[in-house]
């Protein structure tokens, strides 16, 4: 093996671990919906800030307490990770026909950037929702984990386009 086709196996080996990672996560979001819901409500109707000692902020004008709102904004989540999810299982997949030279690699690039710019986008999603009804405040691993995810998207972005030569 050669210093490129290595370096194609960890660009590959790191989309597909992210595919099926995501897979997993959708998977569960579907199974346990009705968890999802109520999570994504306790966070837009602040509700953590009702824990002992409460806390009493003018931030809490921006209590959203309708479950309608909650199943929307859940959905909505869920469909931007089925969307990466596949989004990173198709360049996974165009990567690995690259290693083996089925595919092209200039397109499996492409794909790779698309994937992980959607990865990028839906953790940013997730970090911007929750920091307007400050889950950081009392979540404040959730923020921190929503950031490690938009690094990890920008380090798996800046692997995929590292010359091969």
């Amino acid at each position: 093996m050669t210093q490129p086709t290595s370096l194609l196996l960890i660009k590959a080996v790191l989309l597909s671990g992210l595919a099926l990672w995501l897979a997993v996560i959708v998977l569960n979001n579907v199974v346990a919906f009705r968890n999802g819901v109520f999570a994504v409500g306790m966070l837009m109707g602040m509700q953590l800030f009702d824990q002992e000692p409460p806390i009493r902020t003018p931030l809490l004008s921006r209590r959203v307490t309708n479950a309608v709102w909650h199943r929307m904004v859940f959905s909505f989540v869920l469909v931007m990770e089925v969307a990466t999810m596949m989004l990173l299982a198709a360049a996974a997949i165009m990567l690995i026909g690259t290693f083996f030279g089925l595919s092209d690699g200039a397109a499996a690039m492409i794909w790779a950037n698309l994937a992980l710019a959607a990865f990028i986008a839906l953790s940013l999603i997730m970090l911007l929702g929750g920091a307007w009804f400050a889950y950081y405040v009392r979540q404040e691993t959730m923020q921190i984990t929503h950031f490690i995810l938009i690094g990890l998207g920008v380090a798996g972005t800046l692997l995929v386009n590292m010359p091969m030569q």
